[in-house]
């Protein structure tokens, strides 16, 4: 923050000590953090890019907001208690010093704006903001495990007599958990195999799909799920004026019957992919194993004016 705009800062807002200070570990990374005396929890700014394995450094496309959430495709997802809790806090340090930090609260919205803008269909996100949707994901769902476990401690007074690092502890076991369970429902090696049938480098650090992907997923995928479901999920998840839809396919799902079942056509279908060496190859190996008479319109864009 320049001068002109901290000086701005701390005339327009009321300035509080830092009554505690820590270091939190947050997924393996540590972010400075205080309780001011009006009890607000602050985080250091630097910390906030810190949480999501994001260098401070880039433009500021937008006055008002960090650089993590500023760019021009992620506006659309940006809320007004994002904007409030953007607002960079000056406060007094224990060390007497002057400081600034931001609400802590403002890592789960991010969190949360980057996990709504990747379930977009299409999703607006470039390649290099793809590589924080998974951290997101990972911070969010632990964070609220934690989250719950304070409450309980804080009702039954637990608080008092648990060591001070306990929910630091719990936190580390929550991420390395949500780290070994984090897999998209369509596995790596899914997408993997049909870069491959399309003559395409895959990129494993990338969630970023040619759109026409979408179709070989719908075809080869949702399609073959009981008559009426992929209807039925284009009406439940139908797409905006934009033609994005808010979440996948999958998400609308059920736990007892829908997920299982696409689960074990993606294993199968993965074995077909694995097993053949072209797209032709595909299409003939699917139709045996699957009993399809269909003639599939394997790869839309074979068929596409390429100009």
């Amino acid at each position: 923050m320049n001068k002109a705009l901290a000086h701005k800062a701390v005339k327009d807002l009321e300035i509080f000590e830092a009554t505690h200070r820590g270091i939190l570990d947050l997924a393996g990374v540590s972010v400075p953090c205080a309780v001011l005396s009006n009890k607000k929890r602050v985080i250091s700014q630097t910390g906030l890019f810190d949480a999501f394995d994001r260098p401070r450094k880039g433009e500021k496309r937008q006055e008002g907001l960090p650089s993590i959430i500023g760019a021009n495709n992620l506006l659309a997802f940006v809320t007004d208690e994002l904007r409030e809790k953007s607002v960079a806090l000056p406060y007094v340090h224990t060390n007497g010093r002057l400081a600034y930090g931001y609400d802590a609260e403002l890592v789960p919205l991010v969190a949360e704006l980057y996990l709504i803008a990747s379930e977009s269909d299409p999703s607006p996100l470039i390649d290099s903001q793809f590589k924080i949707v998974q951290r997101a994901q990972i911070l969010v769902r632990s964070l609220a495990k934690v989250g719950i476990a304070a409450l309980i401690d804080e009702a039954t007074g637990y608080q008092y007599d648990r060591e001070k690092d306990d929910l630091q502890k719990l936190l580390k076991a929550y991420v390395a958990e949500d780290y070994l369970k984090w897999q998209a429902r369509f596995p790596r090696k899914y997408y993997q195999e049909v870069f491959r049938l399309y003559g395409l480098p895959y990129n494993p650090h990338s969630l970023k799909r040619p759109q026409y992907i979408g179709h070989f997923t719908n075809t080869f995928v949702y399609k073959q799920l009981p008559k009426g479901v992929l209807d039925d999920l284009k009406n439940k998840n139908p797409k905006n004026q934009d033609g994005i839809r808010k979440r996948k396919h999958h998400q609308h799902l059920t736990a007892e019957i829908g997920l299982p079942h696409l689960d074990r056509h993606l294993t199968k279908l993965i074995t077909v992919m694995e097993l053949s060496d072209s797209k032709e190859d595909f299409s003939r190996n699917f139709q045996r194993v699957f009993e399809k008479t269909e003639q599939y319109q394997l790869f839309p864009e074979d068929h596409m004016d390429k100009k």
